[in-house]
């Protein structure tokens, strides 16, 4: 496919932004207020599925995948709702979340492939996302109209190597973009082509026009540890969840807020950091935006922080969890690689099956639980 040039992004982009809202907020205001979720899930027998169920574990929508799939999205204002490939994978699949058809399938423009994360603008008009131009190594978002059968109409660059996962900024137009800083080639599969060099950063990029708003970066000391995965408040506050890629003795933080100005690295004893064993697997706020929820799988670990101040407030043990969204003030849905979901409040623990009609040796959820209302 060919590549936008910047005069057709920038028009694209404007055209798009300046689309009336009244439609959409029809439809919102028409949406019953039931929460969603969205996860790729493996079976025991190696098939592929993006599953949608409700807050009682109950299956709403269930398709196909032809490969593992990693993350997801919900359109705001509509069924719409996208699973993507796990990188270095080329396809993504927009399906309706009440029944299950499938809407568009999406691959990955000629000498690009999809890393796995995508969002909605605020209006659903628009999806970006995150892909690796593979031949110079460069991160892009790609652009896509939803409200066009989904066609290809733009891209921009990520300002970074190796853009995971991306999220949108209270105002409605900044994208926030986690650049991981790790060179891949999907030749080469998974394989980790420049650790020493690495130079990940948070960046705020104007989705209006593509130009780079705000980059983060941690000193240099701490250059391999790779931001993967975030979560925003409606503050814009941003809970940043990082995976190390130096020596295994190491025992850096592996999470940091950013509040607007330097970036906030949260403390944790020595036992709890080993048990994080250097990878965090994913991120959500609870519904309040005040507690952060960071997976550490490799360790069978989930941890709880403070949004206001960064403190450790709780850890939770669930083997091979890694899922994790929103189920309430305080409260959050976890999923474990052994196919059963969880509960998990931080004032008072509780545990238990959320029941479903999935069971729990039926196979496994993948890395992400993606949440929405309606």
């Amino acid at each position: 496919m060919a590549r936008a040039s910047s005069l057709d992004r920038r028009a694209v982009l404007a055209g798009l932004a300046a689309l009336p809202l009244a439609g959409a907020a029809e439809v919102l205001a028409k949406a019953p207020q039931t929460p969603l979720y969205l996860s790729a899930f493996t079976g025991d027998d190696k098939d592929h599925f993006a599953v949608v169920f409700d807050d009682k574990g109950k299956t709403r929508a269930r398709i196909g995948l032809p490969a593992r799939g990693h993350g997801g999205a919900f359109s705001p204002v509509a069924a719409d709702t996208v699973i993507f490939a796990r990188r270095p994978g080329t396809f993504a699949v927009v399906f309706d979340r009440r029944s299950g058809r499938v809407l568009a399938s999406l691959s990955s423009p000629e000498g690009r492939h999809f890393f796995g994360h995508g969002i909605y603008d605020r209006k659903g008009r628009v999806l970006y996302t995150t892909e690796n131009a593979y031949e110079s190594g460069d991160g892009v978002i790609g652009v896509w109209d939803a409200r066009d059968g989904y066609r290809r109409v733009g891209e921009f660059p990520s300002f970074g190597i190796d853009p995971h996962d991306i999220r949108l900024m209270p105002d409605g137009y900044t994208l926030a973009i986690a650049n991981g800083g790790i060179l891949t080639h999907p030749d080469l599969g998974r394989r980790k082509l420049n650790i020493p060099e690495m130079s990940p950063s948070l960046v705020l990029v104007d989705a209006r026009t593509g130009k780079l708003v705000s980059e983060v970066k941690l000193p240099r000391e701490l250059h391999k540890l790779s931001i993967r995965h975030m979560a925003v408040n409606d503050a814009g506050q941003i809970g940043v969840a990082m995976q190390y890629e130096g020596p295994r003795s190491d025992l850096p933080p592996l999470v940091f807020i950013w509040r607007g100005k330097a970036p906030q690295l949260l403390e944790a004893s020595e036992p709890v950091l080993r048990r994080m064993s250097n990878y965090c697997g994913s991120a959500a706020l609870d519904e309040s935006g005040s507690v952060l929820g960071i997976s550490a799988p490799r360790g069978g670990i989930m941890t709880f922080w403070s949004m206001a101040d960064g403190r450790l407030l709780d850890t939770a043990e669930i083997s091979d969890g890694c899922g994790i969204a929103a189920a309430g003030r305080h409260r959050f849905l976890l999923s474990s690689g052994d196919g059963s979901l969880s509960l998990h409040g931080i004032a008072r623990q509780w545990r238990g099956s959320t029941g479903g009609e999935l069971p729990v040796a039926a196979g496994h959820w993948d890395n992400h639980i993606i949440r929405s209302i309606g």
